[in-house]
C-alpha cells in the first residue's frame, strides 16, 4: 500500500529511503563481486565477506542479546539460515558471476520475487491467485530463455549455461531462507544477523582452507580489499540493518515491491563499469522475467466505494 502525505511521518520517510539505499547496494554487488573476483577466489572472497559483517556486526549487538536469541530461535533454525542464506548461497551467487556474466546474472535474480511467492504457497500456505501463478510462469520462461541464449565469452562468461542454473540455484536458497526467516521474524534482528553472519563463516572456513591450500595466497591489491569491505561493510552488516530497520516501519509487501532496483542497478553498473550488454533476445527474456515479477510480487488494490451522499 502506498503511503499519502498525512500518513507518511518521518520515521517512515527514512525507512523509505533506506531499503533504497539497500536495494542500490545489493544491486551493486553483481558487479562489485566480478571484480573482486579476478583478485579472490569465490570460496575465500564468501568467507571474508561474512567473517568481517559479523565482526562489524558484533560492535552493535545488545548487552545479553545473544543470550536472548538462544532461548527464542533454535540453533537448527539459525544452522538452517546461515546455510542456506549464507554460506550455499553467496558460494553460489559467487561461481555464478565467475562462469556467467554479472548482467545475466542480475536479470536471473529478478525472478527472486517470483520464487518467493511460489515458496510463500508452498510452505507458508499464503493465499495464491491466477495473476500470480502467472507471473511465476512468465518468470520462468524469460530466465530459461536468458540462460538458453548467453553467449560464451573468455574474460566476462565463459560458462553462461553453469552461470545461469547456479544464479538460478541462488534463487531457490533465498525462497528457502525467506521461508526459514519468516518465523523469526520479532526476534532481535540484530543479534540474528550476528548469528547468521558468524555461523555462515565457519561454515564457509573449510572450503576458503581447502582453496588456499592448493594455491598460495592470491596477490590482492588495495582495490581488491577495498571490493571485499564493500560486501562486507555495505552490502553485508550495514544493507542488512538498514533492511530490518526498513521491515519494522512499512509493511512487509511494500519493502518487497523495492527488490525490483536489484535487477535494474545491476544491469546499469554491468554496463557502466564492464561494458556488459545483452542480445535481443536475452533483452525479450529480460522484459518476460520483469513483468512475470511484477505480477508474482504485486496485487491490484480493491476499489473503496465512496460513501453515499
Amino acid at each position: 500500500m502506498i503511503d499519502s502525505p498525512a500518513q507518511t511521518t518521518p520515521k517512515r520517510r527514512a525507512a523509505l529511503s533506506a531499503i533504497v539505499a539497500v536495494m542500490v547496494v545489493w544491486g551493486s554487488t553483481f558487479v562489485v563481486t566480478k571484480v573482486a573476483m579476478q583478485q579472490f577466489p569465490p570460496f575465500t572472497l564468501a568467507f571474508l565477506r561474512f567473517a568481517i559483517a559479523s565482526l562489524v556486526i558484533a560492535l552493535f549487538l545488545r548487552r545479553g542479546s545473544l543470550g536472548r536469541l538462544r532461548s527464542a530461535v533454535s540453533i537448527g533454525r539459525l544452522a538452517f539460515l546461515a546455510l542456506t542464506g549464507v554460506a550455499l548461497f553467496t558460494t553460489a551467487f559467487n561461481f555464478a558471476l565467475l562462469y556467467g556474466s554479472a548482467a545475466q546474472g542480475a536479470l536471473l535474480y529478478a525472478t527472486v520475487p517470483a520464487v518467493v511467492a511460489l515458496c510463500a504457497v508452498l510452505f507458508l500456505k499464503e493465499r495464491v491467485t491466477r495473476r500470480r501463478m502467472l507471473g511465476i510462469a512468465l518468470s520462468v520462461a524469460g530466465a530459461a530463455l536468458i540462460a538458453a541464449t548467453g553467449n560464451a565469452s573468455a574474460d566476462d562468461a565463459p560458462a553462461p549455461l553453469l552461470g545461469a542454473a547456479l544464479m538460478l540455484w541462488t534463487v531457490v536458497l533465498w525462497g528457502a531462507y525467506t521461508v526459514g526467516a519468516k518465523p523469526i521474524a520479532a526476534a532481535d534482528q540484530t543479534a540474528v544477523t550476528f548469528g547468521l553472519s558468524a555461523i555462515g563463516a565457519l561454515l564457509l572456513l573449510p572450503a576458503c582452507a581447502l582453496e588456499l591450500a592448493g594455491s598460495q595466497w592470491p596477490d590482492t591489491s588495495a582495490a581488491g580489499w577495498l571490493g571485499v569491505l564493500y560486501l562486507a561493510v555495505f552490502a553485508s552488516a550495514g544493507a542488512y540493518a538498514l533492511f530490518n530497520f526498513a521491515l519494522r516501519e512499512l509493511d512487509a509487501s511494500t519493502v518487497g515491491a523495492f527488490t525490483n532496483i536489484d535487477p535494474i542497478v545491476g544491469l546499469l553498473t554491468a554496463f557502466l563499469f564492464l561494458g556488459e550488454g545483452l542480445s535481443p533476445v536475452q533483452a525479450a527474456g529480460a522484459a518476460i522475467v520483469l513483468v512475470g515479477m511484477w505480477l508474482a510480487s504485486t496485487e491490484p488494490r480493491p476499489q473503496q466505494r465512496l460513501p453515499e451522499p
